[in-house]
């Protein structure tokens, strides 16, 4: 018989939120290394049915956990041990918390007495993340004469990741020396044998009769629909098709996200808004009365201010607690299931009446088509002639290439969003709830691990030095991932704004432009990691295609890039007065 000390109560304690976690669905656990987090570290990695990973740096694992639950819309555990390690948690559960992912953080914390004393890694744990999770828990130390809660704590860490809001949620867990005990006889499972199934809440869904109102609001009038990112878990082929039919029925563009999965879904895409919206011609002769924003707005600053230029009326169809209105123009908030809102709105709005007449819906139609042809052809045209590999060209073959993709937050999802059409049941993921360039590579190892299938993941040099620590062990994990670089020296982005025209070019290199001078291909190999450096388009898409973990380093030039993107956007504009103006 076990004896019952704390030792063993906390290894009890630890296995049995465990063996809930997997009935729970659970799969996926990483790990930082570290002493106070044992009994965890060792109930985790004595089940099968968990994938263990363990990184050397807390903020890589916590990344890799948010990019299983962008993937999959369930939770992966994220472990560290206490102290300045579950600081680093911090970025990444602030991104699950603003892209509502779900994400089991585990923190290890030394026991009551040793708090507040000076006792060493030692901080306060408590609501450590503040309003970032939607949970904080501290159970205290394992005790036996707790058992019969320990399996409805595991399954209500599980419920209040998952819903109504889904997010992240902190167990902070304190153990006492010694680390190290027996599993005793877990506690009983539930009389039934069902594996439980979630939390049943539920996302919230509108009457028939605001259907109907918004059905109404709709039909007859010039409108436009911006497909954006609805969250993680989302159903891709139910969420594209009912966006395409939508389109069908009121006969209107979709402006799509390319994080929106639906690019390829419709003939109605417009994939180059950016450049379109950029024509002054287009404010007449494009500009609609009403705009159905569903999830998440695109990262094109252009669009936004378009739309509150054109006084039209917005309404957001959002999932529950992903309110966004940065430039205060929606009409209308609709927090409910986008997916089935949209699907349920499509028979009604087909029974609507129409009062349009039939030549003012296809004009309407047919100049948003023709808008996209000729930004489409202007881009083509004008990449052709552009006798460099630059960063246009690299998101549009990476777009073309990758059917599940990783993209960085600043310029890299920016040039996919304007230069790249996207292709059929191809799907993006970029980390734009808090935007930060942060975990990028670690992210994409959560992705490719909860998949099983490869993944081509696009970032700058700053992103990719900045996750640096994700490449120790890369080799190894047993997934096939092509890390396509742009490598410009610096901060590319700071070379649009304002401040590269405004101050003087020394201060801007060193405050913003960041020349790091590193050998981003010597560091990959140290990790033993392939390096392609392509000389052409030709090579690059070779490299793409092929199998296997590989950084694949593009060297560009920051200010080459900023005359190129201001010929390309210049070219589609022209392109679209023409056809507008016709």
């Amino acid at each position: 018989m076990t004896a019952l000390t704390t030792a063993n109560a906390q290894a009890t304690f630890c296995a049995t939120l465990v063996d809930e976690w997997i009935r729970d669905g659970v799969q996926f656990a990483y790990i930082a290394p570290g002493s106070r987090s044992t009994p965890l570290a060792l109930a985790l990695s004595a089940r099968p049915e968990i994938s263990v990973e363990v990184f050397i740096d807390e903020r890589c694992a916590a990344f890799a956990a948010l990019g299983v639950g962008k993937a999959t819309g369930f939770p992966a555990v994220a472990l560290c041990t206490s102290g300045t390690a579950s600081s680093h948690f911090s970025a990444a559960v602030a991104e699950a918390s603003l892209s509502g992912v779900p994400l089991i953080v585990c923190t290890a914390d030394r026991p009551p007495e040793l708090r507040d004393v000076g006792a060493p890694q030692t901080i306060n744990q408590t609501h450590l993340y503040g309003s970032s999770v939607r949970w904080f828990h501290d159970p205290g130390v394992a005790s036996y004469d707790a058992a019969h809660t320990w399996r409805a704590l595991a399954n209500h860490v599980v419920a209040r990741t998952m819903g109504p809001i889904a997010g992240p949620v902190h167990l902070n867990l304190p153990f006492r020396e010694p680390l190290l005990g027996e599993v005793a006889d877990m506690p009983p499972k539930r009389q039934h044998d069902a594996t439980w199934s979630g939390f049943h809440a539920g996302r919230s869904q509108l009457s028939d009769w605001e259907i109907d109102d918004l059905a109404h609001r709709l039909a007859g009038r010039r409108g436009v629909i911006i497909a954006g990112d609805v969250g993680a878990g989302f159903e891709l082929a139910t969420y594209t098709s009912a966006v395409s039919v939508l389109s069908s029925v009121l006969h209107w563009p979709i402006l799509a996200c390319p994080l929106s999965g639906v690019r390829g879904g419709s003939a109605n895409i417009v994939s180059h808004f950016d450049g379109i919206v950029r024509s002054q011609s287009a404010h007449g002769v494009l500009a609609p009365e009403v705009v159905l924003q569903l999830g998440k707005p695109p990262a094109s600053k252009v669009l936004g201010q378009w739309i509150v230029a054109t006084q039209a009326e917005v309404i957001a169809v959002h999932g529950p607690g992903t309110y966004q209105d940065a430039q205060h123009s929606v009409f209308m908030h609709i927090e409910a299931d986008v997916a089935n809102t949209i699907d349920r709105l499509c028979s009604v709005v087909a029974g609507v009446d129409d009062k349009r007449e039939h030549d003012t819906v296809l004009k309407w139609d047919s100049a948003w088509r023709s808008a996209q042809q000729a930004a489409s052809q202007s881009i083509q045209k004008e990449l052709a002639v552009i006798d460099e590999i630059c960063e246009p060209a690299i998101a549009r073959l990476f777009a073309e290439t990758f059917s599940v993709g990783m993209v960085s937050s600043s310029m890299p999802i920016r040039d996919v969003e304007w230069f790249s059409g996207g292709r059929e049941n191809g799907i993006l993921f970029s980390n734009r709830g808090a935007n930060g360039i942060d975990g990028v590579i670690s992210t994409s190892v959560g992705i490719a691990q909860s998949l099983r299938t490869p993944v081509g993941v696009y970032l700058g040099d700053v992103a990719f030095l900045h996750d640096g620590s994700a490449l120790v062990g890369l080799k190894n994990r047993n997934i096939d991932m092509r890390i396509v670089v742009a490598d410009n020296d610096g901060g590319g982005i700071f070379s649009f704004l304002p401040q590269a025209s405004q101050v003087n070019k020394d201060v801007f290199e060193n405050l913003f432009g960041t020349p790091h001078g590193a050998d981003i291909a010597m560091l990959a190999r140290s990790h033993g990691i392939t390096v392609i450096e392509p000389q052409s388009l030709d090579e690059l898409s070779a490299a793409m295609e092929g199998s296997g973990t590989a950084v694949i380093l593009l060297k560009t030039n920051r200010e080459s890039n900023v005359r190129i993107h201001e010929r390309l956007q210049s070219a589609i504009v022209k392109a679209v007065d023409a056809i507008t103006n016709a």
